[in-house]
């Protein structure tokens, strides 16, 4: 059905994206929905069938169905490497790398991204079931056998990125509680001393009122180290539901502690494959590449539909995100 928001990273010789598949039922009677689970208890996908004339279900929503106000998914995902050796040739593997494997990922396994620590690569990503969408973490060190270390935050959760090393002797991550009748969609900031205990939670970015990012905000790949702090790219939804992104500095000491961010975006959908997809009007990067000359290369989802990629480089992220 779709390739989508995927995490990069540098390997050897290579470039990885580890991407999101979404797969759907190819065939179904025209009478009927049809939607794919993982059933922990069997080990295997199963198909479910829904008929439309059912007064309970509502199909208004491209991403997913609600029955009896409850949603699923229109597409299972799972998570698959493409490696490349020049960043925009890719081949897929054989087999997916991370595939939903317990309760918290029947409905799949979704947006990763990829933080290096000390030699080990530690992949976070989104798991979606009917206990609630949650982060679980897995770790790799060649990206051929992955450790599952299970959940790391509870509901409601998303966009969980660590950072590349430990501030003030701990690990620090971003992280995405959902909004409330109380909250908006907000960056927060975390602290742990294992990578598994997060605690120190600290709101950073909020959304801000009648902007490009006014419904909501979310954290991107992880931040990069630099001299004017530490460098994001996050997304920002709108009000017509429009996803952009948008560059911002944090204090190196204390990243909680916001020093700018763009007041306008740097990336905004413009191209026909941005417009039009499952989500139109999108793009979403939770991966992105720095060569050693600064030049940098964000990969990302658009519409929901395919992964796509744009460059920039470091000083220009800064320069935007300080204006």
């Amino acid at each position: 059905m779709c390739t989508l928001n995927p995490a990069a990273v540098r390997v050897g010789g290579e470039i990885l994206l580890l991407v999101r598949v979404g797969e759907r039922v190819r065939d179904v009677e025209d009478d009927w929905v049809a939607y794919v689970v993982f059933d922990p208890d069997a080990g295997q996908t199963v198909v479910k069938k829904i008929r439309k004339d059912n007064p309970h279900l509502d199909t208004s929503d491209p991403r997913g169905y609600f029955l009896d106000g409850k949603m699923l998914l229109t597409s299972l995902s799972h998570l698959r490497i493409a490696r490349s050796r020049d960043g925009q040739k890719f081949t897929f593997d054989p087999q997916p790398a991370i595939y939903p494997a317990t309760p918290y990922e029947a409905f799949g396994c979704e947006d990763p991204r990829i933080t290096l620590i000390d030699g080990r690569y530690y992949i976070t990503y989104t798991a979606v079931s009917d206990r609630g969408v949650t982060v679980a973490m897995v770790g790799t060190d060649d990206f051929v056998s992955f450790e599952r270390q299970g959940i790391i935050f509870p509901p409601y959760q998303k966009d969980v990125a660590i950072f590349p090393q430990k501030v003030r002797g701990m690990y620090v991550c971003r992280h995405r509680p959902y909004m409330s009748e109380f909250n908006l969609a907000s960056i927060w900031t975390a602290y742990s001393p294992d990578l598994h205990c997060w605690g120190h939670h600290e709101i950073t970015v909020a959304p801000k009122p009648d902007s490009w990012e006014s419904d909501r905000v979310g954290c991107g790949a992880a931040p990069i180290r630099t001299e004017a702090g530490w460098l994001e790219i996050y997304h920002g939804k709108d009000e017509n539901g429009r996803y952009a992104l948008g560059a911002m500095l944090s204090d190196l000491e204390h990243p909680e502690r916001v020093i700018c961010r763009s007041s306008q975006p740097v990336f905004v959908p413009e191209a026909d494959y941005e417009i039009s997809g499952i989500y139109g009007n999108c793009v979403f990067s939770n991966g992105l590449i720095v060569d050693d000359d600064g030049t940098m290369t964000i990969y990302y989802g658009a519409a929901d539909r395919i992964c796509a990629a744009a460059t920039t480089t470091v000083d220009e992220m800064i320069a935007a995100a300080q204006g």
